[in-house]
């Protein structure tokens, strides 16, 4: 058994990640338009409504900006406040799954699913593990700061796609207003290459990460190279070769990456 993941798109225009294994296929979120989504999902002989669904993280545009077309494809897995918060900025969503217990975890088809709470300024804000079997993956983004929480969700996974949103120094420096900056900076706003590095120095000889993704990479704030190198640079002190480090781009998909 086996899963794989794919970045569609990540970053502060637009995030979406399709997840699958043989049977079943779920997206993370769909903050692309409806348009290049179906082109994407083309890509993998899928289509909206041959999705077994979608999981959304919270509700912010940039995670949610096809879901209500997309609503009418597939189901949409979302925690209750989140679905609230979704009607109040969107309008009426259709196919909405009712779940019990959201946050002790559900299955959709052969994928079991676990939500854990991160630290964002979004009403229920979320991140998910997904399991077939003895394979393991993981989607992490906004997140306000490293927490023992979000450690303890990922590091059993083979391949995490994590937030490595800002520079610090560039944010600092650059255009944005004060009160967005102060926003992004906060223990409720995004990840810096600094704090994921962090994250990664945590995960490194205690985890099963073996392929690590690095999203949500702002256009303003940072560069792919950026994060790269600075998570890159950790490893590098810790002399880990065992976890291979990649970056998702707002507007090419990712490669394959299979966790068995």
């Amino acid at each position: 058994m086996s899963l794989k993941l794919v970045s569609l798109a990540s970053g502060s225009k637009g995030n979406a990640t399709l997840i699958f294994s043989k049977n079943t296929a779920l997206l993370v979120d769909a903050g692309i338009t409806f348009s290049r989504l179906c082109d994407e999902l083309k890509a993998f002989g899928l289509s909206p409504s041959s999705l077994d669904g979608v999981v959304i993280t919270h509700e912010h545009s940039d995670h949610v900006k096809a879901v209500p077309k997309l609503s009418s494809y597939t189901r949409v897995y979302s925690h209750p406040l989140t679905v609230k918060k979704i009607y109040e900025k969107v309008g009426d969503i259709k196919n909405v799954a009712d779940v019990d217990n959201y946050e002790g975890g559900f299955t959709v088809g052969d994928i079991e699913v676990t939500p854990f709470r991160i630290p964002h300024d979004a009403e229920y804000p979320l991140a998910y593990s997904f399991r077939v079997g003895e394979a393991r993956c993981s989607v992490a983004t906004d997140i306000g700061v490293p927490t023992l929480g979000v450690l303890r969700n990922i590091k059993d996974s083979s391949v995490v796609l994590l937030e490595s949103n800002h520079d610090v120094t560039m944010l600092k420096e650059g255009k944005y207003p004060p009160y967005l900056k102060a926003r992004i900076l906060s223990d409720k706003g995004h990840l810096s290459n600094d704090s994921t590095a962090r994250i990664v120095s945590k995960l490194s000889g205690h985890s099963e990460v073996r392929q690590l993704i690095l999203g949500h990479i702002s256009e303003n704030n940072n560069t792919e190279q950026c994060a790269y190198d600075t998570v890159h640079s950790m490893l590098e002190a810790l002399g880990d070769d065992k976890i291979n480090l990649h970056v998702a781009t707002q507007y090419k998909r990712s490669e394959v990456f299979e966790t068995l």
